[in-house]
């Protein structure tokens, strides 16, 4: 029996059901583009923050329906999310800037420049607001009205130690209204909690509905209130159902997405935005932590906020710990995405004469953004030895080569994974065997290992889903297994192209930063 490992999309497939949420690569673009051309009838498309908190003169673009705000603690994810949330006047702003007696004197210097879309003032074109805080209070001139619903991060504490839920320890159920939830409250987040939650309800106190409890059920339709969900179950069904209830068109904003649920709910979870964002016309920000969110997302939709100064791409968890000098001491490489930290990790321990044991590889994101996140980590006064940036050739250019900066350079000519399976593809017949034991192939014969590469590169599918098309026509075996094999392969018959790299990289990293 072929052995497969379970992808997203299994994932997404066996905890749903009959129920898709998960987009596909079309429809993520569908969405981008959209927001590229101003097709909501609201839409924030960009916030620059000056003073505020430490941040000197920083821009977040929103690029997609759902974006997701990584970083260190304090590094100023919160501050990013506030600040969305100053764009409309029914929020008020010391909800998230709150002013304090003692201490907060700075706040006199604070402004959020906001570009947003408001096709009832300009039907064709973006307009800017500019908020700040003048006078012990913000100003905010002629700023518009959009439904914000925010998420904090409060949703997690125990039910039982949460103010308005005192008013269910004791009572009178004359007071309260009982009713079923919403029927996609019910679909989505019986999705992401991989149990049915047919049979929940909600009570509201009549004469103020914000006083709510959620109310479950066993498959035997047994009762029990809030105080006694899970933390994570409490949290996805309260966020989905203040999702569903919220206008189409609505700002969505989440604290700390991930609080509280297992790893398969988060991604399942980031899933399920990404649908109601396209279902209701919703812009949808969040803060996280797991790298399980963050992968859920094209690279567009990320922005890492790290000592207050933000960089836009799929910077991993772990990289941002090498930035900011949680991890001391190392080498350090930063590539694009993980296909290229595997490939260059396989060519160290081959190439490196020792590096790999000295060294570490983080996919900081596309150019330019691993270039600036390399050079940020050089300029930290904390990491005594330096890192190098390693770009994918793709974007190489004879006349444009010059402009890398000392610590970059490109690998090779071409997309990385189009190197490699290619590579592959040109010499098939002679390392059909080979492919065949690395690839970890062993039940299918040559002929069929060669015709389901011949079937890759007759469909012209893009390359970064060669290796996954590939696992797709030998029976689902894991594209991760045959990835592996083929870069291997590649690096053991391709010494030469890793000879500039390697002595690039030794010479680069090899030596502590100069006082």
């Amino acid at each position: 029996m072929a052995l497969r490992l379970q992808s997203s999309d299994d994932l997404s497939n066996n905890h749903q059901g009959r129920t898709r949420m998960k987009l596909s690569p079309s429809e993520v673009q569908q969405e981008m583009e959209k927001v590229r051309t101003n097709s909501y009838n609201q839409f924030i498309k960009r916030v620059r923050l000056r003073n505020v908190r430490g941040f000197h003169d920083e821009t977040v673009e929103f690029k997609t329906p759902v974006t997701a705000l990584v970083g260190t603690n304090g590094g100023g994810k919160s501050t990013i999310l506030g600040s969305a949330a100053l764009a409309y006047k029914n929020i008020k702003p010391g909800q998230f800037f709150p002013k304090a007696f003692v201490g907060d004197e700075s706040m006199s210097d604070w402004s959020v420049e906001i570009e947003m879309v408001d096709k009832s003032v300009f039907r064709d074109r973006t307009f800017s607001r500019t908020a700040k805080f003048t006078q012990s209070k913000w100003r905010r001139d002629d700023f518009r009205e959009r439904h914000v619903e925010y998420v904090e991060i409060l949703r997690t504490v125990p039910a039982g130690e949460i103010s308005r839920f005192k008013k269910f320890l004791a009572g009178n159920m004359d007071d309260f209204n009982t009713t079923p939830l919403n029927a996609n409250t019910i679909k989505y987040a019986t999705a992401v909690l991989d149990k049915s939650i047919e049979h929940y309800k909600i009570v509201q106190k009549k004469d103020n509905p914000a006083i709510k409890m959620y109310v479950g059920a066993t498959d035997t339709v047994a009762g029990y209130s809030q105080f006694h969900f899970g933390a994570g179950e409490a949290s996805v069904i309260e966020t989905i159902d203040r999702i569903e209830l919220a206008p189409d068109n609505a700002l969505i904003l989440i604290e700390e997405v991930e609080n509280g649920l297992h790893p398969v709910a988060v991604r399942l979870f980031v899933q399920y935005l990404q649908n109601a964002a396209k279902r209701k016309k919703l812009q949808i920000v969040f803060t996280t932590h797991s790298q399980d969110a963050v992968n859920e997302l094209p690279a567009d939709a990320v922005w890492a906020s790290i000592n207050k100064r933000t960089w836009n791409g799929k910077l991993s968890i772990e990289s941002l710990r090498a930035i900011t000098g949680e991890i001391i001491n190392t080498r350090v490489i930063y590539v694009e995405d993980n296909f290229v930290k595997e490939w260059v990790e396989n060519a160290l321990g081959r190439y490196g004469k020792g590096l790999a044991e000295s060294t570490k590889v983080f996919a900081a994101g596309g150019y330019p953004n691993l270039v600036k996140v390399s050079q940020f980590h050089n300029e930290n006064p904390l990491l005594a030895i330096p890192s190098v940036a390693l770009v994918d050739g793709d974007i190489y250019d004879a006349n444009t080569y010059p402009a890398l900066p000392q610590h970059a350079r490109f690998i090779g000519e071409g997309y990385p994974d189009a190197t490699v399976f290619q590579y592959i593809y040109d010499n098939r017949v002679r390392l059909a065997s080979i492919i065949r034991q690395r690839c970890f192939l062993s039940q299918f014969d040559e002929d069929r290992i060669l015709g389901a590469l011949q079937g890759v590169m007759n469909s012209a599918c893009d390359h970064h889903l060669y290796f996954t098309e590939l696992s797709q026509r030998l029976d689902f075996v894991s594209a991760v297994y045959i990835r592996g094999g083929m870069i291997d392969i590649f690096n053991e018959e391709n010494a030469e192209f890793w000879t500039d790299i390697m002595e690039f990289v030794s010479a680069q990293i090899g030596a502590k930063k100069a006082a």
